[in-house]
């Protein structure tokens, strides 16, 4: 079949099924169930007819079976969460929304997630699509953009490191050093990230004391200077203060986990500085 360039993920959506989660797809590369040319890819690298996709049999058949699921299905109807994605919203021009969004809600609709902001977002505007992800139990700012030129233009900033954004974290223990920079190189292991002098990929957080609080805990800020998967927390962990909630890398059991993406600043395509600042959560308080 001839096809132009397109995403590997578009790729397979149209050849399998427009329903298949995206994170279905993503697991899959990274188990390298799917393969271009023989190499792991991932879900952003551009396809061609040209290009020798193959999908293990195993994941066609998965792919088939959440299709027809899907297909069985009647479609939800996400215009009742309209209000609550408005409730959201701290930003909004003719390009960008921004939202503070909360723990426990993910960005994306899964296999394993009835709501998530991608679908919540299309109810209120069909345009809307996201800039870039955070995790599910992470609060915080979210971009999304309206067009496709922004979209592309945000794509470009975050792929370029020319957005700064910063986050607060309540960690376990209290952390004597006022400031400081974590440099480990972090890979996937499974479902966790860990840190991997000799395959992993750079990744430098930098982090700041900002007051110790009750109950041996410190809050911090942290500015990440890479985007890696699970980068702060997994940082944290590494020397000894993992952040409260972390029930992946040894947090102290809590309702929610303590780590809010609260500041964002960029040069917009006119050229203006943009900067942006979400409130803590109560919990933090």
């Amino acid at each position: 079949m001839n096809f132009e360039e397109s995403r590997l993920d578009k790729y397979i959506k149209r050849e399998y099924g427009k329903l298949i989660p995206q994170s279905m797809i993503e697991k899959a590369l990274r188990n390298k169930d799917i393969l271009v040319n023989g190499k792991r890819a991932s879900a952003s690298d551009k396809v061609t007819s040209k290009d020798n996709i193959f999908v293990h049999p195993a994941i066609c058949r998965a792919f088939a079976n959440v299709y027809c699921k899907e297909k069985e299905k009647t479609p939800t109807d996400y215009s009742k969460y309209v209000s609550k994605f408005k409730n959201m919203i701290i930003y909004e021009d003719s390009n960008l929304v921004i939202i503070n969004k909360p723990s426990g809600l993910a960005v994306q609709l899964g296999s394993k997630t009835n709501l998530a902001v991608d679908v919540m977002a299309k109810a209120y505007n069909s345009n809307l699509r996201l800039a870039h992800r955070i995790d599910k139990e992470t609060s915080g700012i979210t971009v999304l953009t309206k067009n496709l030129e922004t979209s592309r233009y945000m794509l470009l900033l975050f792929q370029t490191k020319q957005i700064q954004k910063k986050y607060y974290a309540i960690v376990s223990g209290k952390l004597e050093n006022i400031q400081g920079r974590i440099s480990k190189p972090l890979t996937r292991n499974k479902e966790t990230v860990i840190v991997d002098f000799e395959n992993g990929k750079e990744a430098i957080t930098d982090f700041k004391v900002v007051k110790h609080l009750s109950k041996n805990r410190t809050l911090i800020e942290a500015i990440p200077q890479t985007g890696r998967t699970h980068q702060i927390r997994v940082h944290l962990a590494s020397i000894g203060y993992p952040i409260i909630g972390d029930k992946k890398y040894g947090g102290l059991k809590d309702n929610y986990l303590n780590l809010h993406s609260s500041e964002i600043s960029f040069v917009t395509r006119s050229g203006k500085l943009f900067y942006k600042k979400a409130p803590l959560p109560n919990y933090f308080k």
